[in-house]
């Protein structure tokens, strides 16, 4: 039997402190932004590179097609005298052509027509306008790429020119391909002088009719192509850049370096932007702005890295979303010789 003066300690009913709920719930609701600003950002960087993927599809596409192409390119060359009549040495020759050059070398608006084109032969099969030329996996084809500002009035349906002022036309920069069908192919036609032996030494270019066939766009909002033959395995360090102004002719007899040979590797620089830049840059203006004017004139590395970070910065500074793909295209068919 307990003593009725043994002691019972108080019961505790201790809870949280209106300040502690107060702390613990500020506490709570800073993790809760916390989260949020990070699923926010996270979100919108999904967003925006997939948009950026997707808004340079185009781009990487016709990137692809114009490097794969060019890895083809051909010359066909052979030895032979350099002059019947009386000859006095051996030399190369070649009925083929490989050309890239500023695209102002051929009389065009370096304006409507910035940076630079490349023109040349490659077996890729069959580009035809006849379904009888089917089965010619080898056949030679002529290509040529380029950039150019203009409308896109080319390339509507007929039956858009019956309708009235509905469709206004579209002025943007697009990369366009210049191929020519099987059956249209000329370069062997442009000849003279005997047997077209002094054809084999002009620096003619009169088989490039880009009206004939007309170029066709392989990409919109292409603002510039850069094409830099070189040869890193050049035995001598001075001959890794084969051209001081990014002009090589395989038919230019005054160099006897690049006389009927194809450069080894080809440096392929194109920067693109997207549409939403282009709309707001462009206003669908008929005359092209000077995004790339002064720019890639002078064929050297650094130069070439200088004028790059100078377009960078210009596009960047006017908010336009832009990339820029590069790479070095070796060509298969370059037998090169020092000599």
């Amino acid at each position: 039997m307990s003593s009725p003066h043994t002691f019972v300690p108080p019961r505790s009913d201790r809870a949280f402190t209106l300040i502690e709920v107060i702390v613990a719930s500020a506490v709570l609701a800073l993790i809760l932004m916390l989260l949020l600003s990070i699923t926010d950002i996270t979100s919108r960087t999904w967003r925006g590179t997939t948009d950026k993927m997707q808004a340079f599809d185009g781009a990487r596409a016709a990137f692809d097609q114009i490097t794969t192409t060019l890895s083809q390119a051909v010359l066909n060359t052979y030895w032979d005298y350099d002059d019947l009549a009386a000859p006095t040495k051996y030399e190369r020759r070649s009925e083929l052509q490989f050309l890239s050059l500023p695209m102002k070398d051929f009389g065009l608006s370096a304006t409507d027509y910035p940076t630079h084109g490349i023109f040349f032969q490659a077996p890729t099969g069959t580009v035809s306008n006849k379904s009888t030329h089917g089965n010619l996996p080898l056949v030679l084809n002529a290509f040529g790429y380029f950039v150019e500002y203009g409308d896109d009035s080319f390339d509507k349906p007929s039956f858009v020119d019956g309708l009235t002022g509905t469709v206004q036309p579209r002025y943007r920069f697009r990369l366009k391909q210049w191929k020519v069908p099987a059956e249209q192919f000329t370069l062997y036609e442009k000849s003279s002088g005997v047997t077209g032996r002094n054809f084999l030494g002009a620096q003619t270019l009169d088989w490039i009719d880009l009206d004939n066939p007309h170029a066709r766009p392989l990409a919109e909002n292409i603002i510039a192509l850069v094409v830099y033959p070189k040869n890193t395995e050049s035995v001598n360090s001075n001959s890794t850049s084969l051209t001081s102004d990014f002009f090589y002719n395989s038919r230019d007899r005054t160099n006897a370096q690049r006389f009927h040979q194809l450069p080894p590797e080809v440096e392929v620089i194109m920067v693109a932007i997207d549409e939403a830049s282009a709309t707001r840059v462009f206003q669908n203006s008929a005359s092209a702005p000077n995004l790339t004017n002064g720019l890639f004139s002078s064929a050297n590395g650094p130069q070439i890295e200088a004028d790059l970070q100078a377009l960078s910065k210009k596009l960047t500074n006017d908010g336009v979303q832009f990339i820029v793909l590069r790479t070095t295209v070796k060509i298969r068919g370059a037998r090169w010789s020092e000599s």
